[in-house]
């Protein structure tokens, strides 16, 4: 069994650090002092990082071309802040459940523990760093390898297969995800579709997605165990 997590409101909160820090790299490449203006109504729920990136340089009138002229230097301009962000910030927290289910999780020796995530790989591995979660992963997909949640999900199993030298069946996956972003891409993986209600999705929102569980946060872990593989434990 493989087990893709999302990170933002699903494994942790980190208190807006990545929505700072992209401002400042807007700030820092391009000279926007007032980069806050032109990120407050770009929705991030289920959003990738370059994404958001797109998103708020067209709000400030950048072009595309002109972020992809900086070189890379918008992404780095970010990671960096997220980094610097990330050891000043005070309340950051892993959500409920959420390393007691990892802890137990990386003992079944018929799973195996992927991320499944919009973050750049970078500003991923910083914020699970940042809660005292960087010992649990090691692979998945991210935001560098797409802005399609779909894609990043089918990327994450391909990585694991890999690894195992075989092929994973995609009912033998399950994606946990607090957006409807990430249960569209379960369905369209053909993964099934944990969804917690930790994150920033309206009411009713998760709901009407129709994941194949929904549950409040990942504090039950017999209920996980029972979904995940049809078991308590």
């Amino acid at each position: 069994m493989l087990v893709l997590f999302d990170l933002d409101g699903t494994l942790l909160d980190t208190r807006g650090c990545g929505r700072w820090a992209m401002m400042r790299a807007f700030e820092d490449v391009f000279g926007i002092p007032d980069a806050e203006l032109f990120v407050r109504d770009v929705p991030f729920e289920g959003a990738t990082d370059r994404a958001l990136l797109k998103a708020i340089g067209r709000n400030a009138s950048i072009d595309e071309s002109a972020i992809a002229a900086s070189g890379g230097d918008l992404e780095a301009a970010f990671v960096r802040r997220l980094e610097e962000r990330l050891a000043a910030t005070s309340g950051m927290r892993s959500l409920p459940g959420v390393d007691e289910l990892l802890d137990r999780l990386a003992g079944v020796h018929s799973s195996a523990m992927g991320l499944a995530t919009g973050n750049m790989r970078r500003g991923a591995f910083l914020k699970l760093t940042s809660v005292g979660l960087g010992g649990h992963f090691d692979l998945g997909g991210f935001g560098d390898d797409s802005e399609s949640r779909t894609t990043i999900g089918r990327i994450a199993r391909e990585r694991f297969e890999e690894r195992l030298g075989a092929p994973i069946n995609a009912g033998n996956v399950v994606l946990v995800g607090d957006s409807v972003a990430d249960v569209e891409s379960a369905r369209a993986n053909g993964y099934r579709s944990l969804a917690v209600r930790t994150g920033w999705a309206g009411p009713g929102t998760l709901e009407a997605a129709r994941p194949d569980c929904l549950m409040d946060d990942l504090s039950d872990f017999a209920a996980v165990m029972q979904f995940v593989f049809g078991t308590r434990g």
